[in-house]
């Protein structure tokens, strides 16, 4: 139990002695306004069960209690309050020994009691570039992997790869359009041995009549270093636009995902060798992350399950034809919870005999349970468009028998100051682009500073360390379900709510350290903090375990970065306000136990969120 649990755990027991009732020990949090103590509890519930006037409950609990807690320094009640001051030294004195007794384990909660959560994030689609909303999804799902890890819980990290379906369509239909040249024509038989079809003849040919000779040569044509997933992308934006100007061409893209569907072997020959380059280049997207999954599933392994189970929600009557479309209709269900939700109809066939979503999740889900069978819940991490969809599949599920809890944990777009942000429009910032932009702006920044000072290798890991530093941060600090407006500038800037400005108040702990030498403080009388600065440090410390307990309990890494800047605030209150290597020896000492307590909390915290410190900035 930490020291802020302990206190509080303390406070409650008493107060609940006292006034002859039961509290909870989160009952008594921060007061309500600064200059009120440094802990409070609110006696509203008391004064309700006593039928009683709060004042008077706070005033009465404040003259009966009996300080026989050390940490406590007084006790009184202003209004429906009762409010708590801490001794500035006795609180310094039991956090820094918290954190230096659990070290780089500081914050660390047993919520989860070794139970088993399976995480599904970084679901990207093959044969699409990687943009920055794609990086939201990754980051929340690290994040939120990490907190639970943290939390005791055992975590499966999943991904469900989409590397199958319409856009895979599109992506192979232009191809194949743009690389029939490159498939030698029969010629005409005559003197002059022309070309059997014009070009747009042979190109209707070629997707019509597709062979694996045909796709060796294609896939020959183009240079290695082209062979990318940032390459289909491109391939994949051009045929959006394509499509949009003209419908006849969709017939063609439609009859390719049947192809794809049914393993046509030309066709999958084009897929496979495509989709290799996009999950290489996916791969070392996680790397670069430090993402480790599991467990990848794939769209392309659940089709032939698909159909099966289509074929199955129809024998049992779950599932109904209608239009030529299989669908389930969730409001007509005789089943009270998924009634009261108005869900509406669940397509999970269209009427052209391809699947949907639906179709492959449903199996998804039960092959998830049959592979990790002790799991308490199913996690899916997905954008917010999507919360509809996933309410429909989880009832559906529901009705098929699965009792075991799923959870879609939403989060809203990342946008750019110009406007939304679409891949089929191309009109998105690309993650690489993001990547090296950043990386090159921290490095500029870092240059201006300690170009004359600093070797090579140092400032690629300093700028390297603020250019993640800043993205991750602006990604996490927002809650889920709020939009993000990402601006390289802001979230680069060492000012403000970013991830520079974090990571530069660790750093110049850093420095205190550093420059103290070889002075030993281990073992300095803790005794010797008294002042407020440092008391408001370790307040703001001791919360951290709570706060990281929290974040994982909600799924909400941006709890995180909000005790982060606080944190941050108070160790730049403490530099400003307190002297440290200037004060008195024993002082002095029991001032870089608190230094150095701060730097670990800060570095585990951040490390939460997938943010290094470098030594200096």
């Amino acid at each position: 139990m930490s020291t802020l649990e302990a206190i509080k755990t303390n406070l409650a027991r008493v107060i609940g002695e006292l006034a002859e009732s039961k509290v909870q020990p989160q009952e008594i949090t921060a007061p309500p306004k600064p200059g009120m103590g440094d802990l409070a509890f609110g006696v509203f519930k008391i004064a309700k069960e006593k039928s009683q006037s709060p004042s008077k409950i706070a005033e009465d609990l404040a003259a009966a209690f009996k300080n026989n807690d050390p940490t406590i320094k007084s006790v009184d009640a202003k209004g429906p309050y009762l409010n708590f001051t801490l001794r500035n030294e006795a609180i310094a004195e039991r956090v820094v020994k918290d954190i230096e007794a659990e070290g780089e384990k500081y914050g660390q909660q047993n919520v989860g009691q070794g139970k088993q959560i399976m995480l599904e994030y970084a679901n990207v689609n093959t044969h699409k570039e990687f943009h920055v909303g794609h990086l939201r999804n990754i980051l929340i799902g690290l994040s939120t992997h990490r907190l639970l890890d943290n939390a005791g819980w055992r975590t499966i990290p999943v991904s469900y790869i989409n590397d199958l379906g319409s856009h895979v369509a599109k992506c192979l239909w232009l191809f194949v359009r743009n690389h029939s040249k490159a498939v030698t024509q029969p010629k005409k038989k005559g003197k002059n041995q022309e070309p059997a079809m014009d070009e747009t003849a042979w190109t209707a040919y070629v997707i019509n009549n597709l062979s694996a000779p045909m796709v060796r040569k294609m896939i020959e044509s183009i240079p290695t270093a082209e062979r990318t997933g940032s390459y289909l992308g491109y391939i994949y934006v051009e045929a959006s636009k394509l499509l949009e100007e003209n419908e006849d061409w969709k017939a063609e893209v439609s009859m390719v995902l049947k192809k794809l569907e049914t393993h046509d072997p030309a066709w999958t020959l084009l897929w496979q060798e495509t989709r290799r380059w996009s999950i290489l280049e996916f791969s070392r997207l996680l790397q670069d992350f430090g993402a480790v999954i599991e467990r990848q599933y794939y769209e392309s392994e659940l089709v032939d399950q698909s159909h099966e189970v289509v074929d199955e929600l129809l024998e049992k009557g779950i599932a109904m034809e209608s239009r030529g479309a299989i669908i389930v209709d969730l409001d007509a269900y005789p089943d009270p919870e998924v009634q009261k939700q108005k869900l509406g109809v669940f397509i999970i066939r269209k009427s052209d005999g391809t699947l949907i979503y639906a179709a492959k999740d449903i199996p998804l889900a039960e092959l998830k349970f049959m592979e990790y069978p002790d799991q308490e819940q199913s996690i899916i991490v997905v954008d917010s468009r999507q919360s509809l969809y996933f309410k429909q599949l989880f009832a559906t599920l529901k009705i098929m028998g699965y009792a075991r809890p799923f959870k879609h944990l939403a989060y809203d777009f990342v946008t750019l100051p110009e406007g939304a942000m679409a891949s089929r429009k191309g009109n998105v910032i690309f993650l690489k682009d993001l990547m090296e932009a950043t990386e090159k702006a921290a490095r500029e920044e870092i240059l201006k500073r300690h170009g004359e000072e600093w070797n090579e290798g140092k400032v690629e890991h300093a700028a390297w360390c603020i250019a993640s530093g800043g993205i991750n941060f602006a990604i996490l600090k927002q809650d889920p379900e709020k939009v993000i407006v990402f601006d390289m500038k802001k979230a680069l800037s060492f000012d403000g709510d970013t991830g520079p400005y974090v990571q530069y108040a660790a750093t110049r702990l850093n420095a205190i350290l550093r420059k103290a030498g070889k002075i030993s403080w281990g073992k300095a009388d803790l005794t010797c903090l008294k002042e407020e600065a440092e008391k408001r440090l370790a307040l703001c410390l001791a919360e951290l375990p709570a706060v990281s307990a929290r974040a994982a309990e909600s799924f909400r890494p941006s709890l995180i970065a909000q005790w982060l800047l606080e944190a941050a605030s108070l160790v730049n209150t403490f530099y400003r306000d307190v002297s440290v290597l200037e004060a008195p020896e024993e002082t002095k000492k029991a001032r870089l136990r608190l230094v150095s307590a701060a730097k670990i909390a800060l570095v585990n915290a951040l490390g939460y969120l997938g943010i290094a410190v470098p030594d200096a900035m």
